[in-house]
Parts: C-alpha cells; sequence; structure tokens
C-alpha cells in the first residue's frame, strides 16, 4: 500500500514538473523574423518612453524636452558594428553631444560595448519591426527600479 502511494505521489510531482515547465516556454520572447540582431538594429533609433516599476505596476516617467532629442546610430562599417549616442542639453536643448562611433557587439538578447573606460553590457528586447527597448536597473525617485528605455525607427 505504502509503495502505491509513494508511485502516484511521484507521478504527481513529475506531472506538475511539466506543466511548470511548458508555462515557462510561453513566457520567453516574441521572435520577429530578422536576418540577425545586428541587421535589426542598423539604422537610427530614437529615444520616445521611459518605463519603469513601481512595485508590480508599470510606470510612464515624464520626458523632458530634450530627452525627446536623444538617439542611437548602428552602423556597420567594413564588417564591424558602431555604436554612435547623440543627446541633447541646455536650455532649448540647444547643446549637442555625442559619443562618436564606438564599436558595439550584439549577442542574442545585449549589446556591450566600452564607454569611455568602462564595459557596458545593455540588456535589450526586441519589441517590434520597427521598436525595441533596452532594459537596465538605476535609481529612479529615491528608489532601485527596473528602467526601460524604449527606441523606435
Amino acid at each position: 500500500m505504502g509503495k502505491i502511494i509513494s508511485i502516484l505521489l511521484l507521478c504527481i510531482m513529475v506531472t506538475s514538473c511539466q506543466s511548470q515547465h511548458k508555462k515557462k516556454e510561453i513566457k520567453s520572447k516574441p521572435t520577429i523574423s530578422v536576418k540577425s540582431d545586428a541587421e535589426y538594429f542598423l539604422g537610427t533609433w530614437k529615444f520616445v518612453e521611459k518605463k519603469y516599476l513601481d512595485g508590480t505596476e508599470k510606470k510612464i516617467y515624464p520626458l523632458h524636452e530634450c530627452m525627446k532629442k536623444y538617439y542611437l546610430v548602428f552602423e556597420k562599417e567594413n564588417g564591424n558594428l558602431f555604436l554612435t549616442k547623440n543627446y541633447a542639453t541646455g536650455k532649448d536643448c540647444t547643446i549637442k553631444s555625442s559619443s562618436g562611433k564606438i564599436t558595439v557587439v550584439i549577442n542574442q538578447s545585449s549589446f556591450s560595448y566600452w564607454d569611455a573606460d568602462l564595459k557596458k553590457l545593455d540588456q535589450y528586447k526586441i519589441l517590434s519591426k520597427d521598436k525595441f527597448s533596452i532594459v537596465y536597473s538605476d535609481i529612479l525617485d529615491g528608489k532601485v527600479r527596473e528602467i526601460e528605455d524604449v527606441y523606435e525607427r
């Protein structure tokens, strides 16, 4: 009798583990048909939205006028991929600055590059054919939060 109960419990446990595994697979990111992630990023991307998690609720952070003028440019030259970050600041956003061309390596869910003397690893999500986001943690309104910066073509 004890062996039968043990076998039944084992079967129930295996079944529940398999169903949890299947649920986990469903949550994976949607795939968008592109040749490669590197090809997807080529071009100019404008910063359009900053979202953050407040507990379990996603909120939108209001962008300052100058932030609306931020953009990223991905270019391919001689087999190498380059990233240029462009910013605006100052009164009426008249002061423009640029990172210059930075060599970037794009992997399946992140891109890495050297920013000054710091190696950066930015996690990204492809949201649609013309929209992606960079996900990171930072202090916002006095709390460490998960932030998602959204860019579009």
